[in-house]
């Protein structure tokens, strides 16, 4: 949601009532849903319509996300924490394995 906070939407709170009153804030809220809900509809519409018009299959619809998905894991920052991750894990020195109570206890069986 553009990033706002609490502290921030407070703020806006505050000064909208102080700039519009507590008489017109109801039809502005009103309003500004409106508009909202009216944005969302178009751009869903548009979308339909772009999918339509190219007449594109849906099986290739989802290769382009999964593609887009697989570009996505590119990013410098992922490759680079992928890598930083893999160097430390080859790094860090495993703890050795646990002996067996077999290999723990020395035992002669001549001795008995």
């Amino acid at each position: 949601m553009l990033d706002v906070g609490m502290g921030e939407f407070l703020v806006i709170a505050v000064i909208a009532v102080i700039i519009l009153g507590p008489d017109r804030l109801p039809k502005a809220i009103a309003d500004v849903t409106r508009w909202i809900r009216m944005l969302r509809d178009q751009a869903a519409g548009a979308r339909r319509d772009i999918a339509a018009a190219a007449d594109l299959d849906p099986n290739f619809t989802e290769e382009i996300k999964q593609s887009m998905k697989d570009l996505s894991e590119l990013h410098p920052r992922r490759l680079a924490s992928s890598i930083l991750s893999d160097a430390q894990a080859a790094t860090t020195p495993k703890p050795p394995a646990p002996a067996s109570p077999k290999d723990s206890v020395i035992f002669d069986s001549d001795a008995t």
